[in-house]
Order: structure tokens, then C-alpha cells, then sequence
């Protein structure tokens, strides 16, 4: 190889890891959060109820891993994603998982819809908002709103909307996605009351 050639050769390896390094060391990091462990059972009463449940549908714009906020001092219309900050999965699929978590540890027999159990009360579940919101730069909190429908051969049993908000401990994703967590586990926990009052007939 001539002299020259391995000048070149030389320069264009020292570039391309000087490139590597850069591109290395500025790389952002991303986060990936879901709704954690279920915390322990304790004393949660036994329902003892049978369920088929639907999968948690939503907006398109809620079903992708983006997790968003809104500026209510700003613009409350407008939605935006935090950019290294993102659920493990969709918010209608975090939920879904969860209910079933939630519901099978107290006792209740939870079957998917798509096993076809006909005599089953079917829970459907419409997702409306899931977003973490700033009432100012320092004040924030998750707001969680959903649609509830129990339905058997067709027929509407009963219906109810849940709109739930937890403060955020820090105005910032970690603690939206904290504050979601818990607005979460208290609609849920409020689907699973008013599901044992609810007439099945």
C-alpha cells in the first residue's frame, strides 16, 4: 500500500471513531415506565365475580407509548410528549394488564373477551385522558378519565364515567408517571367497587 493510500486510510479510521465517540457520549438517555409491582393484597375484600373483559380501547393519540402532558397555564388543548420519557407500553394496554392483575388477586375469575364466554357480563372500557397536567411550572398532577360499560348478550347493564387526578410529587415526568400510577390504581379500585354494586343480570 503506498504511503499516501495509508494516510488516507489512517484519517478516515481516526474519524470515523472520533464520530463513534461523539455520537457515543452525547446519545440521550430514554426512561421506560410502566405501573410497578401490585402492591401487596393486604385486606382487600374478596369479590368473587365472574368477568369477560375487553381490551381498554383509546384515541389514537393516546395509544402509543408516548407519554404526554399539557400546559393548563399555557395552551390545555395542546397535548405534548415528553421526549425521553416514554411508557413500556400503551397506556390501553398498561391498563388492561393492570385490571387483570388488579382483579384476579381479589379473587375474581377474569376471562378475555376473545374466549368467547357468551354467559359472561362483558366490562368495556373507553379511555378519554391519560396525561400528565401543569396548572403552573411547580403545581402538576396525572388525570386519568374513562368510560365504564357492563354489557351482557347486547344489553347495557349499567354505565359510568371516572375522571381521577393525583398530585404529582415533582413537576417533571418521573413524578407524572408516579402520579399516574396512582390515579391508576384508584380508578381501577373504584371500577372493582362499583362493578360488585353494579345488577348483573
Amino acid at each position: 500500500m503506498s504511503p499516501s493510500r495509508l494516510s488516507k486510510l489512517c484519517l478516515t479510521m481516526t474519524l470515523a471513531a472520533l464520530l463513534q465517540a461523539c455520537a457515543g457520549g452525547t446519545a440521550t438517555p430514554r426512561f421506560n415506565y410502566d405501573f410497578g409491582a401490585l402492591p401487596p393484597a393486604g385486606n382487600q375484600t374478596s369479590l368473587k365475580l365472574a368477568i369477560s373483559l375487553a381490551d381498554v380501547s383509546a384515541p389514537a393519540t393516546l395509544d402509543s407509548t408516548a407519554m404526554l402532558y399539557r400546559l393548563q397555564y399555557d395552551n390545555s388543548q395542546l397535548v405534548r410528549p415528553y421526549a425521553q420519557h416514554r411508557w413500556s407500553m400503551p397506556p390501553p394496554q398498561l391498563l388492561t394488564q393492570r385490571l387483570k392483575a388488579r382483579m384476579a388477586a381479589a379473587d375474581m375469575t377474569v376471562v378475555s373477551v376473545a374466549d368467547g364466554a357468551a354467559d359472561l357480563p362483558i366490562l368495556k372500557i373507553d379511555l378519554d385522558e391519560f396525561s400528565h397536567i401543569f396548572t403552573s411550572a411547580s403545581q402538576s398532577h396525572a388525570q386519568i378519565s374513562l368510560r365504564a360499560s357492563l354489557m351482557k348478550r347486547n344489553k347495557l347493564i349499567a354505565q359510568r364515567y371516572f375522571t381521577l387526578a393525583s398530585k404529582a410529587d415533582s413537576a417533571d415526568a418521573p413524578g407524572g408517571a408516579k402520579a399516574m400510577q396512582i390515579a391508576s390504581d384508584a380508578t381501577i379500585s373504584e371500577i372493582m367497587q362499583w362493578l360488585q354494586t353494579a345488577t348483573v343480570n
